[in-house]
């Protein structure tokens, strides 16, 4: 689906399908949330594959996509005809993407914390056995397979998400290595404009600078 066809209303129930980080009856919508979903809304963004739909009761859900869809929204601009309260909800997504990228959390991980009495339980995440330098012979066979020549830039966002097993440390101290080798380049994106949250989330932080796209050439 065009993004132009998803509406203000379309966009709050991904943000807070997001947010809330679980399924979701539409009685939260209504009752909750203070959301208008009507049948219209459920139809649109469950034939662009952004949620998922049970019945009994009518409950709610994202998907992979939906999770992307919702992400990059964070840091967005206000769709048309969003007024005074959709600004206001725009200026507080971009605060929370802005922190996003200085924490380097990811934003499925910062909404699936939960929080119970002021403490705050990060979600597990799963170990990792590969040490510093198994990570560096994976990201080297990850980046050979996806640049189309020895030399090209990739987005760490990409090899991250090939990645899936390397614990976000082990990844950081692998790129840390590797940018003491001769032949590897790791560079900030020129536009900051153009990148996505995720693709700052994945950023790597070496001498104060995010760096968001890699090259090996030997």
């Amino acid at each position: 689906m065009p993004e132009k066809e998803l509406t203000l209303v379309d966009r709050c129930i991904l943000l807070t399908l997001m947010m809330k980080a679980a399924p979701l009856p539409q009685t939260y919508f209504t009752n909750v949330a203070g959301i208008g979903l009507k049948a219209d809304h459920r139809r649109r963004l469950q034939s662009a594959g952004l949620i998922e739909v049970t019945e009994k009761p009518i409950t709610l859900s994202l998907t992979d996509k939906g999770w992307d869809r919702a992400t990059e929204e964070l840091g967005a601009e206000p769709p048309k005809g969003a007024g005074t309260a959709g600004g206001t909800l725009y200026v507080a997504l971009d605060f929370l993407r802005r922190l996003i990228d200085h924490s380097g959390t990811r934003a499925d991980d910062l909404f699936r914390m939960q929080i119970n009495r002021g403490e705050v339980v990060a979600p597990p995440v799963e170990s990792s056995p590969a040490r510093a330098g198994d990570a560096v012979t994976l990201i080297r066979q990850a980046y050979h397979e996806m640049a189309a020549r020895p030399g090209d830039y990739v987005m760490l966002a990409d090899l991250r998400d090939a990645l899936t097993d390397l614990s976000r440390p082990d990844f950081d101290a692998a790129l840390v290595a590797l940018n003491q080798e001769r032949g590897v380049h790791l560079v900030p994106e020129s536009n900051q404009k153009v990148l996505k949250p995720q693709e700052r989330a994945a950023a790597v932080t070496i001498g104060n600078q995010d760096k968001h796209l890699i090259a090996i050439s030997s």
